[in-house]
């Protein structure tokens, strides 16, 4: 049974990766939407986490901050996401592979520059920059800055005209691989965690065959509870995780504060699975 008295969000974005809130106003956030516990899970860094720690010890904020991370993945030629909960911050192999993946983010963003710059958009890395405000660039740092300066009317377009697969400036990424990044987590005594599994753009037989794989790979649980989620899409996933023996978590993929994404607007989860904080100390 999943009684939920405590309000969870285990998957949200900082400006330490592509999401507009520092890891302080993020957590201020969480508090004032009345989400319990929440996870930051920045793309590839573990960076908004301790300024996010101090500032809840400082406050004393009536939140409980879970270490994570979000893992790229490459799959079948897909960009696929694994989360990482209840991580050691400090384990040497969890930061070996952050480190590997920062020097690919940086290496892409300077090569979607180039790309940009073919179609007469110049200085796209030193204006990206500036909406990272410091942090790695990445492809939504730039589609901010096509939106800004015109060059796109919103996000969607920013990216289906220049940064996606069929787009002027889309460089290919090289991530690690699913079976990898699920050791790693395990080597740093987190849990994986199949990330947003029905926005791959997959069919439902290719979904499953990724979760057969995930779950093969010793993965641990598959987020079934998202944001802009039909109850339908939520039963699916609630499926899945049982017919794969897989736990399941829930959490908004916040990045910006917009109406139909915010902390803790989630479904409930689902009685018939079992949570990923099941047996974890502070569990419900």
């Amino acid at each position: 049974m999943t009684c939920l008295t405590k309000l969870y969000d285990l998957h949200s974005h900082t400006t330490a990766s592509d999401g507009v809130l520092s890891p302080c106003q993020l957590v201020q956030r969480a508090v004032d939407n009345q989400v319990n516990v929440l996870a930051i899970t920045d793309h590839d860094t573990i960076q908004g986490l301790a300024p996010a720690r101090d500032y809840i010890a400082t406050h004393q904020l009536p939140l409980e901050l879970i270490n994570g991370v979000e893992i790229s993945t490459l799959w079948k030629n897909t960009e696929v996401h694994i989360v990482g909960l209840n991580i050691d911050t400090q384990n040497a192999s969890l930061n070996t592979l952050l480190t590997e993946q920062e020097n690919q983010r940086i290496e892409r963003a300077k090569a979607i520059a180039y790309r940009l710059k073919k179609v007469s958009i110049d200085n796209a890395y030193e204006q990206a920059q500036i909406y990272a405000k410091g942090d790695i660039v990445s492809r939504a740092h730039f589609a901010r800055f096509l939106v800004a300066k015109g060059y796109a009317k919103d996000i969607n377009r920013a990216f289906k005209k220049y940064l996606g697969k069929s787009g002027y400036a889309y460089v290919a990424p090289k991530w690690t691989s699913i079976d990898n990044a699920i050791a790693v987590i395990h080597q740093s005594a987190g849990q994986a965690v199949l990330a947003h599994p029905s926005r791959y753009d997959f069919t439902l037989s290719k979904m499953r065959t990724l979760m057969h794989y995930f779950k093969e790979c010793a993965g641990d649980g598959i987020e079934v509870s998202q944001s802009r989620q039909t109850l339908d899409d939520l039963n699916l996933l609630a499926k899945c995780a049982n017919d794969f023996n897989l736990l399941a978590s829930q959490g908004s993929d916040f990045h910006d504060a917009i109406s139909y994404l915010d902390l803790g607007k989630t479904h409930r989860l689902p009685d018939s699975v079992t949570p990923i904080w099941y047996n974890w100390p502070t569990a419900d």
